[in-house]
């Protein structure tokens, strides 16, 4: 499913989970960037609200001609435009906005609306007998970086792994470049059973993009000649 211009698409996982993915330009080139629709039986719930207003209007709209159902409510994982960008929007639909007090925190301090921190106290979300599970796994991408794991589908999402054809560690203006390779291990370990890793950007696949990721930060660290026989010695 698509809007008009390919803006906005969504791709089916399953009967009930989609990626929304919307494009933007950055430096004359089209850059994607993945959420996720979820159905259950109290409503339809969205996890990032695409890059600006006007894409997230059309994620709405794309959304309402295809499921007749209104958006009960939306997750936000990080503070950065591709996560957040859109809120506005999100929240002039009356669809409520939530995360954690960290997330509202750094997205206040961004000039965006804040979410509502509910996360915070309540990070498992019962949508009748679809589970929701927000985690702070440690700084990575941003110092607020969250991930959203449905365990009845095996399926893993975050903005701080990267798809296979990522070879290199992107936009890395906020990130913990240290403790992000450590971060990755903490979700190999705490989600061993994930299926499906669904990344911020470009292609999702299996369990594979997790030390997918930890190459890629290795190979920048390594280029950086920065010491990693700590790190080695610690996951072995």
């Amino acid at each position: 499913m698509s809007n008009k211009d390919g803006s906005v698409n969504l791709t089916k996982i399953n009967n009930d989970v989609w990626v929304h993915t919307t494009y933007t330009k950055m430096d004359g080139h089209s850059v994607p960037a993945n959420g996720l629709l979820i159905r259950s039986s109290k409503g339809l719930y969205l996890v990032d609200a695409t890059w600006n207003d006007k894409l997230a209007k059309e994620l709405v709209k794309l959304i309402k001609q295809n499921f007749h159902q209104k958006v009960k409510g939306a997750i936000i994982t990080h503070h950065k435009i591709d996560r957040v960008g859109g809120i506005r929007a999100l929240m002039k639909a009356n669809i409520p906005v939530e995360s954690t007090s960290l997330v509202a925190k750094m997205t206040k301090a961004a000039g965006y609306p804040a979410p509502k921190p509910s996360l915070d106290n309540q990070p498992v979300l019962k949508l009748g007998k679809t589970i929701v599970e927000t985690y702070y796994p440690g700084e990575a991408h941003t110092k607020d970086n969250m991930t959203v794991w449905l365990p009845q589908y095996k399926i893993l999402f975050g903005d701080m792994f990267f798809a296979l054809e990522q070879r290199n560690v992107g936009i890395i203006d906020e990130a913990n470049m240290e403790a992000w390779p450590y971060t990755i291990q903490n979700l190999m370990n705490k989600y061993p059973d994930a299926r499906m890793v669904i990344p911020g950007h470009y292609n999702w696949g299996d369990f594979s993009l997790l030390s997918h990721s930890i190459d890629n930060l290795k190979t920048y660290q390594s280029s950086k000649q920065m010491d990693f026989s700590q790190y080695e010695k610690d996951i072995i």
